[in-house]
């Protein structure tokens, strides 16, 4: 975290264990606090994350690798994690640096954070509900284009085919705060107007399959996403509310969400192509940003 957060001119205090990180977060309100994975089992953990939150800390890292990973679902049902990172040095680095460089500059939107410099994405305007299923389709066919295997594309059409239905159904609100297509059939034709229009991009670097979709209505929040994800707990069976975000973490390697409450919400979800399957990280990583002011 020094070496990342060195030259931008940001103070970083460093302590060895959590009892020395309460009293040390009690007097301050850090913008990012970050927690190695193995303080998990501290028997204050549960203390500090709930005094980092109360400090109003804005983001809450935990840096996870593969001998914790069983306390996933303790640290999502802490409700105050906002970002966790379960992949390997140096992967993890890179993702760290885009987490904190984010949270410091407060430019949140856009999967381009996450590819390569150069990287190109393909934008297409949803107008009508029906198209659901042949953007889906053809979304895996250019993976496959791509040389990815099917798992990869079986994979990407699972998560955007989530992505695209909970922007058509659950994003739209009306003033109250109802969302008034969430009980609509799936497969119901919707003609789009401007105001529910929205965009699905995606590309592939060689390292991510990077797929976006993005609404204008800006309904989903973070205590909303977090209550989500430790509802999932990172298994294969469940349901009711939540259960489009719960099933999208569990089919990608990190899925980010970009929050400008009322205004637009943005949901990227990266699926790791460098490894086999038998060498995946069983659990996924996960940020929740939120636009100030």
């Amino acid at each position: 975290m020094q070496r990342i957060l060195g030259g931008t001119g940001h103070g970083v205090d460093a302590v060895d264990d959590l009892e020395q990180a309460v009293p040390l977060v009690a007097g301050r309100a850090p913008r990012l606090v970050v927690v190695d994975g193995g303080a998990v089992s501290s028997p204050t953990f549960d203390e500090f994350f709930a005094a980092a939150r109360a400090r109003g800390a804005e983001a809450c890292v935990a840096l996870l690798d593969a001998d914790h990973q069983t306390h996933l679902p303790q640290i999502l049902g802490l409700g105050s994690v906002t970002n966790l990172l379960v992949h390997p040095m140096p992967v993890l680095g890179e993702e760290l640096t885009i987490t904190a460089q984010k949270l410091i500059r407060g430019d949140l939107f856009g999967a381009e954070k996450y590819l390569l410099w150069g990287t190109e994405l393909h934008a297409t305007t949803m107008t009508r509900a029906s198209q659901r299923p042949q953007l889906v389709g053809e979304l895996g066919d250019h993976v496959r284009d791509r040389g990815q295997s099917e798992r990869v594309a079986s994979m990407a059409m699972l998560v955007a085919d989530e992505l695209l239905s909970n922007a058509v159904h659950n994003a739209p609100v009306d003033d109250r705060g109802t969302r008034y297509r969430a009980e609509l059939r799936r497969d119901a034709e919707i003609e789009l107007d401007d105001r529910h229009r929205f965009v699905l991009r995606w590309g592939c670097d060689g390292r991510y399959v990077a797929i976006e979709v993005s609404d204008g209505f800006g309904s989903l929040d973070r205590d909303a996403v977090l209550r989500a994800l430790a509802y999932s707990d990172i298994k294969e069976s469940g349901g009711g509310a939540g259960m489009g975000i719960a099933l999208t973490y569990r089919s990608c390697d990190h899925l980010v969400f970009n929050l400008a409450p009322g205004k637009r919400t943005e949901v990227i979800a990266l699926i790791d192509v460098r490894y086999p399957p038998g060498e995946r990280v069983p659990a996924s990583s996960y940020n929740v940003f939120v636009e100030r002011g």
